[in-house]
């Protein structure tokens, strides 16, 4: 596969291209944004972790006062102070 094929199919998902291609991609902004893409649901939740389901992990976003502030299929925001973010690799 090219390329262009992989941006058009990304662009048909409303996807960046590196979601698509790695499964899942996450950006931290500021330090106080978190933006999930390609996550499979949500694993746990609190004001100082938010957790997610990946295809063969899970994704923690780790900080203070902590909430979602959107939440949509295979796409999340999480906001607050962003201390780190972990990602956890199943056995």
């Amino acid at each position: 596969m090219n390329g262009s094929f992989n941006q058009s199919i990304a662009d048909l998902c409303g996807v960046e291209l590196s979601a698509l291609v790695n499964s899942y991609k996450y950006s931290v902004f500021g330090g106080h944004t978190a933006v999930v893409e390609g996550h499979c649901g949500i694993v746990g939740f609190g004001s100082d972790k938010v957790s997610f389901a990946l295809k063969n992990a899970v994704l923690a976003v780790c900080g203070d006062n902590l909430t979602i502030k959107c939440l949509q299929k295979r796409f999340a925001v999480v906001v607050g102070v962003i201390r780190s973010v972990e990602i956890t690799y199943a056995q």
